[in-house]
């Protein structure tokens, strides 16, 4: 049995190829990871992954976890300029089973496949493996999904939270969100937690739109001391942990919240950092739900691939 899984994010696209005897053992034949840019549709970037690995076989099944609105064998990706089609890839590829799930569904699957060297704790509460977790995650995007455990499975349940009202919580992010709301007519929580937000926040305290570094220069300079960018960065971890936290509020996830997505993994020491934890539990006569709700940071890259894997293995 051979199963395709590909995590096909706004910035980068990693596709694994794997097979599987009678026995349930288990061998990559090939991963490989692309820039999504370089492609102009989701048949290219298929087409180029299975020329590069130059193999002759039947996938038998296949699930792509996309960044996008998925209405049944149909997907709009949000930050790429693609539509995709279930049936079309399907019939193009001969694969027999082929499913489409949120990016971020995909990432609350990977989670069921996580051991614990693969997270770091931000916040140490008692968890409850069967009950609901909590998986967000900020990238191109922000992503938001959930995870619940049934008859010994897992069931990921995708959502567009990342596109929530954003809340200010002092008066410092009300002018932020003034500031926001001259470009955007809509201020969700991801025009802040993505590397767009964490530029928006730049330009916010610079107070100009030119010469605004890349989102992962803007990390490189808070790590050397640039105040501008340190300021930037301390700004971002306070907004992230007050959205993190309302989501504890929100689920009340006894199974813990994990944040996924390719900033966090970058700025570790930042979101162990006591301003994380004092904005994660700023929640006023709530604040004893944010402090018995675990929070951890995955740092294993491949959570997506990994959940897109199960995904078509259940197929």
């Amino acid at each position: 049995m051979n199963f395709l899984a590909a995590d096909i994010g706004g910035t980068k696209s990693w596709l694994c190829l794997v097979q599987e005897n009678d026995e349930g053992e288990s061998k990559i034949l090939s991963e490989q990871i692309y820039s999504s840019s370089h492609f102009s549709n989701a048949t290219r970037l298929l087409e180029a992954f299975l020329e590069d690995i130059d193999i002759s076989l039947t996938i038998n099944k296949a699930c792509l976890a996309l960044p996008g609105v998925i209405k049944g064998k149909q997907a709009t990706l949000t930050n790429l300029n693609w539509s995709l089609d279930a049936d079309d890839l399907k019939n193009k590829f001969s694969i027999d089973q082929l499913h489409f799930i949120n990016d971020f569904e995909a990432a609350a699957l990977g989670v069921g496949t996580l051991v614990s060297s693969d997270c770091i704790t931000l916040n140490d509460a008692e968890t409850d493996v069967q009950a609901t977790k909590v998986v967000t995650g900020a990238g191109t995007g922000l992503g938001l999904a959930w995870l619940t455990v049934a008859h010994q499975r897992h069931y990921a349940h995708a959502s567009e939270g990342g596109h929530i009202d954003f809340a200010p919580t002092s008066t410092q992010q009300i002018a932020l969100l003034a500031f926001l709301l001259k470009n955007y007519s809509h201020v969700s929580y991801e025009r802040l937690l993505s590397g767009e937000g964490l530029q928006n926040i730049y330009c916010f305290l610079n107070q100009s739109i030119v010469g605004i570094p890349q989102p992962e220069q803007i990390s490189k300079m808070a790590q050397k001391g640039d105040p501008l960018a340190k300021k930037s960065l301390m700004l971002f971890i306070e907004i992230y942990a007050a959205y993190i936290g309302n989501l504890a509020l929100l689920f009340k996830p006894a199974g813990g919240i994990y944040i996924a997505g390719g900033i966090a993994a970058r700025i570790v020491p930042w979101m162990e950092s006591k301003a994380f934890q004092e904005a994660y539990f700023h929640k006023g006569r709530m604040k004893k739900i944010a402090k018995n709700t675990a929070v951890y940071l995955i740092r294993n890259h491949r959570l997506g691939l990994q959940g897109a894997l199960s995904a078509a293995k259940n197929l």
